[in-house]
């Protein structure tokens, strides 16, 4: 009889167990919530300190201002972008340098500010110049400092003893490293048209600048 009782029991207990009843059964819940905020960045220039020209001496100085009131630079910043967590600073994604009546051995030169405009530091990490689009110069870095627009003679993308360069491109101060929020760095382009320089032609030019996240 005993048995009986026992085994019915069991098989109550089972049957309200499929149906979802759990029999003396205390319970409470917990919660763990949150919320990310992402910070951003925004890289940009954010003045033009400096924009004149010169000449290449055959010492390798700049004299300046140039003797001769022939050639022109003109500098301007273009394409504002305002950071979302940062209203109140407008940055520019692109600094236009414009020489007008340019020679052989003239020089300009551009000093401008590197802004941090976002939340977070960046690295400035690497300037490269697009293959694309093909222009009448092709522009190769020359041990990582210099950059050389030359006439590509035979077409094979590099720069070869006999193909003649026509403009060099070098920076100055601030070109690398890291830029906290919030604060600028100083830069220099230096843009030297050389003898090889045709008449009557529009040489064209475009350099990135890359900035990644900080870590």
């Amino acid at each position: 009889m005993n048995k009986k009782i026992v085994g019915t029991f069991a098989l109550l207990m089972i049957a309200l167990s499929v149906a979802g009843f759990v029999y003396a059964h205390w319970s409470d819940v917990i919660y763990i919530n949150g919320t990310v905020d992402m910070g951003s960045l925004t890289f940009g220039f954010t003045s033009i300190i400096m924009c004149e020209d010169g000449k290449m001496m055959a010492d390798g100085t700049i004299l300046k201002p140039e003797p001769k009131d022939v050639g022109s630079v003109f500098c301007e910043l273009a394409e504002p972008e305002v950071d979302p967590h940062v209203p109140d600073k407008t940055v520019y994604k692109k600094l236009w340098i414009t020489i007008t009546n340019g020679y052989p051995e003239y020089v300009a030169q551009c000093t401008y500010t590197l802004d941090n405009a976002g939340t977070i530091p960046l690295d400035v990490v690497l300037y490269c110049v697009p293959e694309e689009p093909v222009d009448t110069l092709t522009w190769r870095w020359y041990d990582g400092a210099t950059l050389h627009g030359f006439i590509d003679l035979n077409g094979n993308g590099s720069h070869d003893p006999d193909e003649p360069v026509v403009i060099n491109i070098w920076f100055t101060g601030f070109m690398f490293g890291q830029i906290d929020p919030c604060k600028s760095e100083r830069s220099t382009i230096n843009i030297h048209i050389k003898e090889p320089a045709e008449e009557c032609h529009t040489y064209r030019f475009e350099i990135r600048i890359t900035a990644s996240q900080w870590n």
